[in-house]
């Protein structure tokens, strides 16, 4: 029964002891003081995130998001065959506007902005013109044919004929790519991610901080309670023996 017990209470101090060890690494999350001598510590995270984010910033800017790799990636042929792919899917779905209705959905725009080039033209053009015409009579001139010249637009312009768009896809793709060659590079260095990531992790307050780094390592510090309990409950054993024999 001795050894029963001695186990028993082993293994609960060592569960209890491995559970408070790992709260007290974000718990409290300032230091307690009385009279300025501090009595209770800051719990390791909080006192040391400022170290903890410059060392996870470095860890992303050197080995997860090398700016040299980024690079690699974004000039490599997969990538810009998808670029090249999403840049023809976007040209051939584009839907030209009808300029005829964007006429005759807008007369009044459309008309002011031609009753303003051609007044602008007369004034700079046909000056003598002024003495018989002014902005209210081409204006009115303008509005009351301003369907007609929907419709005479709609005739003489097929934009699906005018706009080439496999010239339009071919110019895109090629700057997109010389973009990728030759700019990318310097915008992703310019981009400073280990110090995007840095204050980023020193934004997080200690409560976030913590949930944060349990939801990771959960199963971990459940593990270490448990080896704690294990590890308890044989030194509890050990000692019952050593003491029923002695």
């Amino acid at each position: 029964m001795i050894y029963v017990i001695s186990s028993l209470i082993g293994a609960i101090i060592g569960y209890v002891t491995n559970f408070i060890a790992i709260k007290m690494l974000f718990r409290p999350y300032k230091s307690k003081k009385i009279a300025g001598i501090t009595i209770i510590p800051q719990g390791i995270i909080p006192k040391e995130k400022k170290n903890l984010a410059k060392n996870v910033a470095n860890v992303v800017q050197n080995h997860l998001l090398d700016v040299d790799e980024i690079h690699k990636l974004l000039n490599s042929e997969k990538f810009q065959n998808e670029i090249k792919n999403m840049i023809s899917d976007k040209v051939d779905n584009f839907e030209l506007p009808n300029i005829s209705e964007f006429i005759k959905n807008n007369p009044q725009k459309v008309a002011t902005n031609i009753s303003e080039f051609v007044m602008e033209m007369i004034k700079t053009k046909f000056p003598f013109a002024m003495a018989i015409l002014n902005e209210e009579i081409i204006m009115t001139m303008v509005s009351e044919n301003i369907d007609k010249l929907a419709t005479k637009v709609d005739n003489m312009i097929d934009l699906e004929k005018v706009v080439d768009k496999e010239k339009i896809k071919q110019n895109l793709q090629k700057e997109a790519i010389n973009f990728l060659e030759k700019e990318s590079y310097e915008i992703i260095k310019n981009l400073k991610i280990g110090e995007l990531v840095e204050n980023k992790v020193n934004s997080f307050d200690e409560k976030r901080l913590e949930d944060m780094l349990f939801s990771l390592m959960e199963k971990h510090f459940k593990f270490i309670n448990l080896a704690g309990a294990v590890l308890g409950a044989i030194i509890g054993l050990i000692q019952a023996f050593i003491i029923h024999n002695i």
